[in-house]
Formats: structure tokens, C-alpha cells, sequence
């Protein structure tokens, strides 16, 4: 009777991947496997360091939107305007999409400029009649501006500039690698087959 062998023992795979690091003494991994190995712990090592970069690339991208954002209010100023007509429903259309968020009423208003009166669209807070007086943000010259972007907003951009870098990057360095991960598995079976068929020829 024959006696049943014992099922191999499954191998942790942290264990499997200390295995295959390139300076283990283990006379059966070939100059190639430990090329592989050696390109496998660059290749997290480069994944790795480029979280420190593209923090300090988000950190850098953060600072130039702020900086950009306070020289905007520095230019921007606030002046009355009264309406000319009372306020309705802005509609969806690109002439009205400079607004503050939040804002949905929106009337003509005129307001005084350093080259003269001025008229057009105002967004309002509020639904309010003609005649009425509201603030509105103009730059130098009375032409009105657009809303501003605030520090969440810059933040938000931040941290999506620095995680698409580090995608992008961490990306095309894991793509680089898998595909030299099967070149190397292919190169590896060629041999495998190129032997056996060397072990199968009957002896001279």
C-alpha cells in the first residue's frame, strides 16, 4: 500500500519575496534572477521615495496658489451697485458662470468706475428689487471679477496635484517593472525548455 505524501506546507509570502532578495547565497538562482530581484527592490525603493517628492511638489504647488490668491484680493475691491432690475434665477449658461457658489439670484446692476458708469449681471445672495444697493468686487480698472479661490479650495488642488504626480510616476515606474518582470519569467521558461530538452537526448 502506498503511503500518501504530505501536502507541501504553504510559504508566507514575505518569506517567499527574502527568498529571492540578490544577495542570497542560494546556488540556484541564476545571474538573471538576481538582476530580477535587484531591478524588483529598486523598483520599491524608487516607489517609496517619490512620496517625499510629491509632497513637497504638492507643498510647492500650495504655496503658488496662495500666493496667487492673495495678489487677486489685493486687486480686487468692493463698490456699490444698484439694481436696475429685480433679481431672478440665474440661468445655465456661460455668461453667468463667473459667480460666487452658492449664489443663484443674479440682476443688472450699474456701478460707478474710474472711467465712467458701468452696467451689467451682478450675482446677489438674496433676492432683492430694483433700486436696491448691493456690493459687488471689481478690479482696478471696475471690470467685475469673478470669486476667488479660498485657502479649502487651494488646499484641495494641492493634494490632488501631489497625489497625480505620484500616481503618474509610481505608475509608469510599476508598468516599467512588470514588464520586465515577464520578460525575465519568459527568458526564464526558454531556458527551462532549452534544458529539458537537453536532459531528455539519450547519452553518446
Amino acid at each position: 500500500m502506498r503511503r500518501e505524501e504530505p501536502a507541501p506546507v504553504p510559504v508566507a509570502a514575505p518569506i517567499r519575496w527574502w527568498r529571492l532578495r540578490p544577495w542570497s547565497r542560494n546556488h540556484l538562482m541564476r545571474p538573471s534572477d538576481r538582476v530580477e530581484a535587484t531591478l524588483m527592490l529598486l523598483t520599491a525603493t524608487v516607489v517609496l521615495l517619490l512620496i517625499p517628492v510629491a509632497a513637497a511638489f504638492g507643498t510647492a504647488t500650495h504655496t503658488r496658489l496662495e500666493q496667487q490668491t492673495q495678489t487677486l484680493r489685493a486687486a480686487v475691491h468692493h463698490v456699490p451697485a444698484v439694481l436696475v432690475e429685480d433679481t431672478y434665477l440665474a440661468p445655465d449658461i456661460p455668461e453667468y458662470a463667473i459667480r460666487p457658489a452658492g449664489t443663484q439670484n443674479t440682476a443688472r446692476a450699474r456701478w460707478t468706475t474710474p472711467h465712467g458708469e458701468r452696467t451689467g449681471s451682478v450675482p446677489t445672495d438674496t433676492p432683492a428689487k430694483a433700486g436696491q444697493t448691493v456690493t459687488i468686487s471689481v478690479d482696478a480698472d471696475g471690470n467685475l471679477t469673478g470669486p476667488i479661490p479660498d485657502s479649502r479650495e487651494n488646499t484641495v488642488l494641492a493634494v490632488t496635484a501631489a497625489c497625480g504626480l505620484w500616481a503618474l510616476t509610481a505608475g509608469t515606474v510599476l508598468l516599467t517593472a512588470a514588464l520586465a518582470h515577464t520578460l525575465f519569467h519568459r527568458n526564464r521558461l526558454r531556458h527551462w525548455a532549452h534544458e529539458w530538452k537537453k536532459f531528455d537526448r539519450p547519452p553518446r
